[in-house]
């Protein structure tokens, strides 16, 4: 029952040998029996080296959330749920610049071995990564995919298991107002303009984004981690 919050964490193992150790900037682990963590506005930029599959951004393998976190430039996947993981919300997250944008899945498991499910998935941008979301290892049928925009992963955007179906995805780009794959601190708050504006859902939203702005259904329910 942690809570992780509002933290930037950045720039780590970014020279290291790339080896099946692994790591990853905020880790939420089931082997020490931890359930129900909630990781909630953390920027976490810069992690791993450009294509070491081994290191992730956020990587859970627990019940809990994942909401209104920005993260970018992480060298396997910026958001990863594996072993035990499973009961897990990930709302209003933006993830761009990465390896993988979002990989669900189960497997290595130290306590079970019924997979990722009943994962809800929603509201999230997903862009300009080498693959959008991606549904691996051992998942169930009842995770849900609602309302995200996923564009520009070349590999493929959306790859789900069991006959799954996403909903509501937008396929567009968001229109960052200051989009960059290397710049120091891009800006990904949304222009005017952004498809991603009013197009989320109120369901397990967080009731403000990354700034502490307030969401609300007046304003409509953006998409990503910024409301406009």
């Amino acid at each position: 029952y942690g809570m992780i919050q509002d933290n930037h964490i950045h720039h780590l193992a970014r020279s290291v040998a790339c080896t099946s150790a692994g790591g990853s900037a905020i880790g939420v682990d089931s082997y020490y029996h931890g359930v129900k963590t909630d990781i909630v506005g953390n920027v976490v930029n810069d992690i791993g080296s450009a294509g070491c599959t081994y290191v992730q951004g956020i990587y859970v393998s627990t019940s809990g959330s994942i909401k209104n976190n920005l993260v970018y430039r992480v060298g396997a996947v910026g958001i990863h749920l594996w072993h035990d993981a499973t009961d897990v919300v990930i709302t209003n997250n933006t993830v761009t610049s990465s390896n993988f944008g979002m990989v669900v899945g189960g497997g290595d498991f130290y306590y079970t071995t019924a997979g990722a499910n009943n994962v809800y998935v929603a509201n999230n941008i997903i862009f300009d990564n080498k693959y959008g979301i991606s549904e691996q290892g051992k998942t169930g049928t009842a995770n849900k995919y609602v309302n995200n925009l996923v564009f520009q992963n070349p590999t493929y955007n959306i790859s789900l298991r069991n006959g799954l179906k996403d909903t509501g995805t937008i396929s567009s780009n968001p229109l960052f107002k200051a989009y960059s794959k290397t710049a120091a601190a891009p800006d990904f708050h949304l222009t005017i303009s952004s498809p991603a504006i009013g197009r989320g859902t109120a369901t397990n939203a967080y009731p403000t984004d990354l700034d502490g702005k307030p969401r609300n259904a007046s304003t409509g329910y953006d998409i990503g981690a910024y409301q406009h």
